[in-house]
């Protein structure tokens, strides 16, 4: 890959952990939707323009849609969207409609990265580790809960990334910058 400033990873919770769950019609996600495009909008005019996206139910699906989008805004910009898929049966065990989204996004992913065959007790941490050691910045939807997505927030503030968290209940944002980075300006 390129210059990890001009890359941009998601973490974010599976819809058990959202309030809205798989109701993507509720006001609390459309909210939330809203405020990932914004963000990602946010980053296309700090010059990234490559986004990695996990590809696991909730919301890395929901930021991928929301490149795609952003994408489709600003063709000029060559905003690119890279799946990177942990193990190749990751859908097998969703709903069909879940599936469905799965493999379009995938079909219009700049890039799909297959990390490995099979899953292993590992994949979805092996998944996160590599997008956090290839970007720059990231977009967390995180609420403060003990998971996945905690173990993904503070691998990337340990490894110096710029980080955005949004709390999913409240919408409310915190940036966390490197520090080393914050005395240089």
């Amino acid at each position: 890959m390129e210059d990890k400033r001009k890359i941009c990873c998601f973490t974010g919770h599976r819809p058990a952990k959202l309030s809205f769950g798989y109701d993507e019609e509720s006001p609390e996600c459309l909210r939330l939707k809203v405020r990932l495009l914004s963000l990602i909008d946010e980053m296309r005019m700090k010059g990234v323009t490559n986004f990695l996206s996990g590809m696991a139910q909730g919301v890395d699906i929901l930021a991928a849609e929301a490149v795609i989008d952003i994408r489709r805004t600003y063709p000029q910009n060559k905003i690119r969207l890279i799946a990177v898929v942990p193990y190749e049966g990751q859908a097998d065990r969703w709903s069909e409609a879940y599936r469905e989204r799965y493999f379009n996004i995938l079909a219009v992913a700049d890039e799909v990265i297959t990390l490995q065959h099979r899953y292993t007790d590992r994949c979805m941490l092996d998944r996160d580790r590599y997008m956090v050691d290839a970007s720059g910045y990231m977009i967390a939807v995180y609420n403060g809960s003990k998971g996945g997505t905690k173990y993904t927030v503070d691998y990337a503030i340990g490894k110096g990334l710029n980080i955005t968290i949004i709390n999913p209940d409240t919408l409310a944002r915190e940036n966390i910058s490197p520090p080393t980075q914050s005395m240089e300006r």
